[in-house]
This record gives C-alpha cells, sequence and structure tokens, in this order.
C-alpha cells in the first residue's frame, strides 16, 4: 500500500519544483495530463472507490517523470 501521505509531500514538492520553471499555461497542460492519465488508471480498475489519491500519484509520477516532457 502507498504511504499517502509522505507521497504527497514528495510528489508536491517535485510537482512545485518542476512547476516553478514553468509558464503557468504549462502548469495547467501538466494538470490535465494528469487528471486523464488518473482517470484512465481509475478506468482500468473498475472505478473502484478509495483509489483516487493512489490513481493520482501514480499518474503524476509518470507523467512528470517522463523525459520526454519538457
Amino acid at each position: 500500500m502507498v504511504s499517502k501521505k509522505k507521497d504527497v509531500k514528495k510528489s508536491v514538492v517535485k510537482v512545485d519544483k518542476k512547476v516553478s520553471v514553468m509558464h503557468e499555461g504549462d502548469a495547467n497542460v501538466y494538470q490535465n495530463m494528469i487528471a486523464e492519465a488518473a482517470y484512465y488508471k481509475a478506468e482500468s480498475k473498475g472505478f473502484v472507490a478509495g483509489h483516487d489519491m493512489e490513481n493520482w500519484l501514480e499518474a503524476e509520477n509518470e507523467i512528470m517523470n517522463n523525459p520526454d516532457n519538457p
């Protein structure tokens, strides 16, 4: 199981660092990309309740650590 509080804190720091070098529009693009990826993760799990944060953090990690993203 994911340690949500610890992972959220790490995730926020990582996102803050990456977002700080982006323009506001870029940050919105990343947020939309993460939201879409989290949706597809939820869909693949049958939209089981209680996994929202886990899906978001997994999606965020994949998007933010993708070397193809600026």
